[in-house]
């Protein structure tokens, strides 16, 4: 019993000592690799002090790791303002309009207005889930705006949550 223990006590101690000499060649070699590239910019560049090459490597970290977030201006100005225009939901409070139910529509009594676009003979096509029934398609006479709405079975008024201009 007592021969096991000193066994596994020396395998134990062998295998701490290998993985903390594999992870000391590990972070050599990684230093010897970064060395290199820093030598080789260097001497491409003509550089001779360390500020000139640090800049460089906070560039490359910027693009290729983009661990330094961006200010709030350069995000802005990727965004196509177009598309967000198109994707941008026009209802602000959700509207919940008299409607009547048939045949897996729901036909909106009375027109209504939407960022100020007028939508008339709204026709939602409903699917369900449960007793949830739920858009799949819109219609209007317009046809300028696409909305999304729900109702429970049996309500006579459909929640309206969503319109995008098309």
């Amino acid at each position: 019993m007592q021969e096991n223990n000193s066994k596994k006590e020396y395998i134990d101690g062998r295998r701490r000592r290998f993985l903390w000499g594999t992870f000391a060649l590990v972070l050599f070699g990684a230093i010897l690799y970064f060395a290199s590239v820093v030598a080789d910019y260097a001497e491409k560049n003509d550089i001779e002090n360390f500020e000139e090459a640090k800049d460089y490597f906070v560039e490359i970290l910027k693009k290729d790791i983009a661990i330094f977030p961006e200010n709030d201006d350069a995000e802005e100005e990727k965004h196509d303002t177009k598309k967000d225009e198109k994707s941008a939901n026009l209802v602000k409070i959700p509207l919940l309009l008299n409607c009547s139910v048939e045949n897996g529509k729901a036909f909106v009594k009375e027109p209504f207005e939407v960022a100020k676009n007028k939508v008339s003979d709204a026709v939602f096509e409903l699917g369900s889930h449960g007793n949830t029934l739920y858009s799949l398609n819109f219609s209007s006479k317009e046809n300028e705006v696409y909305c999304r709405g729900t109702l429970k079975e049996g309500e006579k008024k459909i929640f309206v949550y969503y319109c995008e201009k098309i």
